[in-house]
This record gives structure tokens, sequence and C-alpha cells, in this order.
């Protein structure tokens, strides 16, 4: 039996997933299940302020995030923490940190289209990103090298945007954010990846990188 390679299985769980909604099995939208919360928060402070956005599917990056501008407000910045469906101007800000969730090997297409859709300011101001991934939950350099691969489509995308810094973490696996049809899809192809449900994302290092890379780069 030939082997799948994880950039296969990864791009194939979302085919299958995108095949059902294409065939009116999973109507867009209804394959999350209704308690997704979507964190939002302010951290207001004196001078220059700064933006962390994301893009989550099941809500874990929104964590990503928050840590993140967590640790910027304790270090005295302004931070808004923000959905990107929520973030209309970027022009205030001095500074953004952008992240995403992946889907087929990238991360979400709105993602990319928000970097796209505000380069001119974005490409004159200090910018990182960051991603959530399950290709991390084993941390191997096989599958640092993989999830770093993640940034590529939006690197390609918008390339007058020179991100200071990219890091990519491990995300989470919760069967109960996803209906049941999409559950019985994702729980089939993750055991036969041998991907356990759980939350993999490591806070200790977020806060590191946050701490130690992008407070550096955007303050």
């Amino acid at each position: 039996m030939e082997t799948m390679t994880r950039r296969q299985f990864v791009v194939g769980s979302a085919a299958a997933v995108g095949g059902l909604i294409g065939m009116g099995v999973v109507q867009p939208g209804v394959a999350l299940a209704d308690d997704i919360q979507w964190i939002e928060s302010d951290c207001r402070k004196e001078g220059k302020k700064y933006l962390v956005a994301y893009e989550s599917n099941c809500g874990s990056t929104s964590g990503v995030a928050q840590t993140i501008a967590d640790v910027m407000c304790r270090q005295g910045a302004s931070v808004d923490v923000r959905h990107i469906k929520n973030v209309s101007d970027v022009s205030t800000y001095a500074g953004v940190v952008m992240g995403s969730a992946v889907k087929s090997a990238s991360w979400y297409p709105g993602a990319i289209r928000f970097v796209k859709d505000h380069q001119d300011h974005l490409r004159q101001i200090p910018v990182v990103y960051f991603l959530a991934c399950l290709a991390l939950y084993k941390d191997t350099q096989e599958n640092r090298e993989l999830a770093q691969s993640y940034f590529n489509p939006v690197l390609k995308a918008a390339p007058e945007v020179k991100p200071k810094a990219v890091e990519a973490f491990a995300g989470a696996l919760d069967y109960s954010k996803l209906n049941m049809v999409v559950r019985m899809i994702m729980k089939s192809k993750m055991e036969k990846q041998g991907v356990p449900e759980g939350d993999f994302r490591d806070f200790q290092k977020i806060e590191s990188w946050a701490q130690n890379t992008v407070l550096p780069v955007l303050c």
C-alpha cells in the first residue's frame, strides 16, 4: 500500500470536506458547532497602537493571538486583538501581528486576502506572521520544516509585505467544535495519520516568542 505523505494528508483532508460542501452535504457555516468563540480584546496604553489580527477555524488560533497580545500589553504596548472579519482599516496601527490557522497547507484564504487588501500600509510598518497547525503536534525537524512551508502562499501573494519574523505553533484538535459529518471525516483522517485529539498549544513557547521576537521588532 502506498504511504501518504503528511502534505498529501493535509491537502486531502481539506479536499474531502470541501467536496462535501460542494455537493451540499455540508453547508458552509454549518460545519462548525454553535459555541465557537472568537476572542477580541483591547489593551489601552499611551503611545503607538498595535494590532494582533487572526483567522481561525475552531477558535484555537484566537487563543494564540490573545497570548501574544497579553505579553505586549504587560510590556506597556497598546494592543487590539481582532478577528480579521472585524478589521476594515489598519492605517492607525504602528505594527501588526497577523496569524492564521492552516487549510490545505496554507494560511486560510481569508487571511491571505487580508494581507493583500491592506498591503499598501503593511509594507510600510513592521509586521510579523504566525500560524497554528496540527503538523506540529509532534515537534520534529521534519514537522517544523513542513509547518514553515505553510507561509509560502501568503509570502507569494503579497511579496511587498516582508514580515520581520514568522513562527509556527502547534494547534488544537477538538472534535466537539465540528458538526457530526465533518467530525466523522476528520476523525477518520486524523486516526489514520496518528494525530490524537487534544490541545497541543505550548503557551510558554508562544509567550517567549512574543517577548523575545515580537516586541523587539514591533515596538
